[in-house]
């Protein structure tokens, strides 16, 4: 089955900072620094803490590969952010 969802680039915005705002709560929440974060990922600790400050918003990949390391099921991360209000 084909969906197709129209957003405008606010919307989109406002998803991709929902879904940092999680991997963010549940980095905390793990007790795991930025800086551990980012060398386990390969990631730099910097992109980190653009993506955490909403300065840079994170491709899906990136998003996919946070959640991955925090062993969160990133289809739970998407019911959470409730894409279709």
């Amino acid at each position: 089955m084909l969906y197709t969802i129209y957003m405008k680039k606010r919307e989109a915005q406002e998803i991709s900072d929902k879904i940092v705002a999680i991997l963010r709560r549940v980095r905390l929440e793990k007790g795991i620094t930025q800086y551990k974060m980012a060398k386990d990922t390969g990631m730099s600790k910097s992109s980190i803490l653009y993506i955490e400050n909403f300065t840079q918003r994170p491709s899906l990949y990136t998003v996919i590969l946070l959640a991955d390391y925090l062993s969160v099921d990133f289809s739970e991360v998407l019911k959470k952010v409730n894409i279709h209000n």
